[in-house]
């Protein structure tokens, strides 16, 4: 959903956040150069010598074109289908497709580098490790960027990621090197102030338009409706129309970061 909107209203490419540089107004129509911004960074972490890689949660598949545009051979991994037709036809069937989860994937390709771009937060920790080791060459790099907890767990405005400190003790106890580690949060918070205020300016007063319609027209539906799903949309409300989730929250509660680490095991 969130790629349909924002290529209906900004022409967006990608599903990542954006890098804020300096002279980039945080504004809606800067979205797209943020977000390639990001994609460029990102890249430029990609070491020397490297030749295959898999994406790992390849998105709208923008960040592969990239690469197989650089000469990378690429393969793709996502289990949506949607959002798999899209990256196809981003690619121009370049690339070979993995419909699934990282944890499900079996092949025999090996790889001289995996790609976690905002996926790895979606997996279970030493899972994944232990499943990197199987598809990596040896000698070969994991570059990972993502959103890292920072605080205990609890109810908090914005959501998701590992805890950067058992993400840390976790890989120092794997076969791997850490060779940099990029603290990116003051160049990504300002992708959620940008869209906070995108939620309260125009999705909240929609959305309550909407309800309140279907509140007059269908008053036994809405509220068969509100019995079977009111503590979701309750929480889907208190979560995105809270005005909470800000840059100045996310630098409070995440951390945003990028490892590149290489495999040290035969």
């Amino acid at each position: 959903m969130g790629l349909i909107l924002g290529r209906f209203l900004v022409k967006m490419q990608d599903l990542h956040y954006g890098y804020w540089t300096d002279g980039l107004s945080v504004e809606m129509p800067n979205l797209p150069k943020a977000q390639a911004q990001y994609s460029d960074f990102l890249l430029s972490h990609v070491p020397p010598g490297v030749k295959t890689i898999l994406d790992v949660g390849c998105g709208a598949g923008n960040t592969a074109r990239k690469l197989l545009d650089r000469g990378y051979h690429v393969d793709c991994l996502s289990p949506n289908a949607f959002l798999n037709r899209v990256a196809r036809e981003t690619v121009s069937h370049r690339a070979q497709f993995f419909e699934c989860r990282f944890e499900e994937l079996k092949t025999d390709q090996r790889y001289d580098l995996l790609l976690f771009s905002e996926s790895f937060l979606f997996m279970k920790l030493e899972d994944a490790i232990a499943q990197a080791l199987r598809f990596l060459n040896p000698g070969g790099y994991l570059l990972l960027s993502d959103v890292f907890k920072i605080v205990p767990d609890g109810n908090t405005a914005i959501g998701g990621g590992q805890h950067l400190t058992a993400f840390q003790e976790a890989f120092s106890r794997a076969p791997f090197k850490k060779l940099e580690e990029v603290d990116m949060t003051p160049r990504i918070a300002p992708t959620f102030t940008l869209l906070n205020n995108a939620y309260a300016q125009a999705l909240k007063p929609a959305y309550e338009l909407l309800m309140g319609r279907l509140r007059s027209r269908h008053p036994w539906l809405m509220k068969a409706v509100l019995w079977k799903f009111g503590d979701k949309l309750r929480r889907a409300e208190a979560k995105h129309f809270s005005g909470k989730r800000t840059a100045e929250t996310f630098m409070q509660i995440k951390s945003y970061r990028l490892f590149l680490f290489q495999h040290t095991g035969g």
